[in-house]
């Protein structure tokens, strides 16, 4: 179908034609490449949005800024991803019922550490875990720092975790599990290993502002997601940036 009726048809069904969505630099979900924003995250959902007939637009945005846009009345963000569905945002931001990934949350050190003394998060007591500003922190792990028992230093990027881990600096890592195996093969760092098992598992989703539209949106991506998912889309695009599927949810 040609672009323009395609988004006309989109506009007949009370989808928008054009949709500008918004997430923070997160490779490999999401990520800036000579002026191009890719990704995997970005991938599935310009498939998703030209099944829909929808000209999709991306823009990066830190994820603090973020979060604070989608949940002010008058904010200037209507659509974003990829975000995890807790009760507070529901109040504000339309969420679908298929999930855009399956995240996990792990946690990461040096293998020497690992071997000596670090197989578990209880071996964490007294010791720094690194972790990207604006970052999720499990109820564990945010127990543990309300009660002392170790302490959490904030950096920009992903990438400078890993770094700051590497020249021991901090003494794990608490990232995405595949952000954090994808950034320590992109720095071509040794000896960074992931514990298992992850410390938490949950769903992310494409998200919207809530306004008169946006049900029929958020289930006209679900019908598609589910689509892509039957004919194996979600796993060839997953492919082309891990080599394996993620975790289906």
């Amino acid at each position: 179908m040609p672009a323009s009726k395609a988004v006309a048809a989109s506009t007949e069904a009370g989808l928008p034609g054009r949709l500008v969505c918004h997430d923070d630099i997160f490779a490999p979900y999401f990520m800036h490449n000579h002026g191009r924003i890719e990704g995997l995250n970005v991938d599935v959902l310009r498939e998703a949005a030209a099944r829909l007939g929808i000209a999709i637009e991306f823009r990066a945005m830190p994820w603090r800024r973020l979060e604070s846009e989608l949940a002010r009345p008058q904010g200037t963000v209507d659509c974003a991803f990829a975000m995890s569905r807790t009760p507070a945002r529901e109040q504000y931001l339309e969420f679908g019922k298929v999930p855009l990934q399956p995240t996990e949350y792990a946690l990461f050190v040096r293998q020497a550490d690992m071997l000596l003394a670090i197989g578990k998060l209880d071996d964490l007591a007294g010791k720094v875990i690194g972790v990207r500003a604006g970052f999720r922190l499990p109820e564990d792990i945010a127990a543990g720092v309300a009660q002392g028992r170790w302490s959490i230093a904030e950096v920009p990027t992903d990438a400078a975790n890993f770094q700051k881990l590497a020249l021991r600096r901090i003494d794990a890592v608490l990232a995405d599990g595949v952000v954090g195996q994808y950034t320590v093969k992109q720095l071509k760092l040794e000896g960074i290993v992931r514990v298992a098992p992850p410390l938490a598992r949950f769903d992310t989703y494409i998200v919207f502002r809530k306004n008169a539209g946006s049900p029929a949106l958020a289930a006209a991506f679900d019908r598609v997601f589910r689509r892509m998912r039957q004919d194996g889309s979600f796993t060839r695009i997953t492919s082309a940036y891990l080599g394996t599927p993620l975790l289906e949810p």
